[in-house]
């Protein structure tokens, strides 16, 4: 699943795309004790933090936490973590349907 983070070289903003490398079961195991551990309808500063670290984990930590805070829209910050989940789970990537709406995310 590509992932599309925006990086400020100079005075551009570039977009650069990262793939993940292998993702292994332990990744799966990791989706497992989040659910048991966070409450995803009131999520604070340190389960997103947390998250985001899995994020860069699942991505070979190509990018650090601060590149994807700083690289990733706000308004897209949740719906990536979301995505990033759904691959993990499934190796796939969500799909959007024709009403636009994503498919297969959990």
């Amino acid at each position: 699943m590509q992932l599309t983070l925006k990086k400020l070289v100079g005075d551009d903003l570039q977009e650069v795309v990262y793939q993940p490398p292998f993702v292994s079961a332990r990744h799966h195991r990791k989706l497992l004790e989040f659910e048991s551990e966070i409450d995803y309808s009131d999520m604070g500063l340190e389960e997103t933090d947390k998250l985001v670290n899995f994020v860069c984990d699942v991505y070979g930590n190509q990018f650090n936490v601060d590149d994807f805070y700083d690289g990733i829209a706000s308004h897209e910050l949740v719906n990536t973590i979301t995505s990033v989940f759904y691959f993990v789970r499934t190796g796939q990537a969500p799909t959007v349907n024709k009403e636009g709406n994503d498919q297969g995310k959990s």
